[in-house]
């Protein structure tokens, strides 16, 4: 059976970072081993940003996968680096919150111990290449966690923004901008079903910036060309979106800017 590693990263793919990383993971990892690039374009030190991704995707993988998350603006400071086992797979990265938001559940989370498997001098400022390849690369040839680092009571988390529920509103945030100018938010399908029953969601309109209200459709294809909704997107969030452009351009807003919910009208 093959041994997948993926990387995660805000390196870019100009410079030679990417390169050394999956170097050193082919040169000790075993011979049966694939690098899978989940992408190395999260926008430099964004550890949210990352951690979104991490979320989305790491669920989509077979047991046994290895995920390698890179982005560590911390990178030679006190914070621990993370082996972590979670529903089968194993995640590797910095402490600072980038794995916290795939971690649901019961996990085991231990911090890495160079000393135990790092031969060469670890860099200050590179531990992608000199810890954290390395430790993964051991995983895959079949090393047991706790060989790599010592059993953690807990990880740092990332401090996902509240809803404010009021009474005829409901306020949220912009989490993401995607590549497509989509503008997601951290405001769940839960969130809004707690506040007003799906059946009623018609009733409902979505702001945000300089956006007039906006309806809250199935999907894409429920609007017209150019038309702006509000929609679930395919992880859950309720984005902002417009269809065949971009949201972001259309209303000027980026990251962390407010949006609100709110009623329309009474249902009949």
């Amino acid at each position: 059976m093959r041994r997948l590693i993926t990387l995660t990263t805000d390196f870019g793919t100009r410079d030679s970072y990417v390169a050394q990383m999956k170097g050193v993971l082919y040169a000790q990892g075993p011979g049966d081993l694939e690098v899978v690039d989940l992408t190395h374009e999260i926008a430099p030190q964004q550890v949210l940003e990352a951690a979104l991704f991490v979320r989305a995707a790491v669920p989509r993988f077979p047991l046994g996968t290895i995920h390698v998350v890179v982005v560590d603006p911390g990178v030679g400071s006190a914070r621990e680096a993370l082996l972590c086992e979670h529903a089968g797979q194993f995640l590797l990265g910095p402490d600072n919150g980038v794995l916290s938001l795939a971690l649901t559940g019961t996990f085991r989370a231990l911090a890495l111990r160079p000393e135990r498997f790092v031969a060469t001098e670890l860099s200050a400022t590179f531990h992608g290449r000199d810890l954290f390849a390395p430790a993964a690369a051991r995983v895959a040839r079949g090393a047991l966690p706790a060989q790599l680092g010592d059993i953690i009571a807990d990880i740092e988390r990332i401090a996902w923004p509240g809803v404010e529920v009021r009474r005829s509103e409901l306020r949220g945030q912009v989490l993401q901008v995607d590549s497509f100018g989509n503008l997601i938010s951290n405001v769940s399908r839960a969130d809004l079903a707690a506040w007003i029953p799906e059946r009623e969601w018609a009733q409902l309109r979505v702001v945000v910036g300089s956006s007039a209200p906006l309806p809250i459709v199935r999907c894409y294809a429920d609007a017209a060309p150019g038309s702006a909704v509000a929609l679930f997107g395919s992880g859950g969030l309720l984005e902002l979106a417009v269809t065949n452009g971009s949201a972001a351009a259309t209303f000027g807003v980026a990251v962390g800017a407010e949006l609100s919910v709110s009623v329309l009208s009474s249902p009949a």
